[in-house]
């Protein structure tokens, strides 16, 4: 497995677990849509190795970081987390 690969499932993993915690239905589409990315930057890990992790990691930190129509990651374990 490519080394961009773990980066990229983790981002997806982060994004499609929020989404199904905030709507309480899953949302396949974006399970599909990772394995379609990190077979796309495993494509570009052959070209250029360091392009393919900085460009999996600015992925995992936007993916924590940026709301899109509802809260982000850091935002539900923050609201988990006080409800405890």
């Amino acid at each position: 497995m490519a080394k961009s690969t773990g980066i990229v499932l983790t981002a997806g993993g982060i994004s499609f677990a929020n989404e199904w915690y905030n709507d309480k239905t899953p949302n396949f589409r974006i399970a599909v849509a990772t394995l379609g990315v990190a077979l796309l930057f495993d494509g570009i890990e052959k070209i250029s190795e360091g392009a393919a992790i900085g460009l999996s990691t600015i992925m995992l930190i936007t993916v924590l970081v940026t709301p899109i129509q509802k809260k982000t990651p850091i935002d539900t374990v923050n609201d988990i987390l006080k409800k405890k």
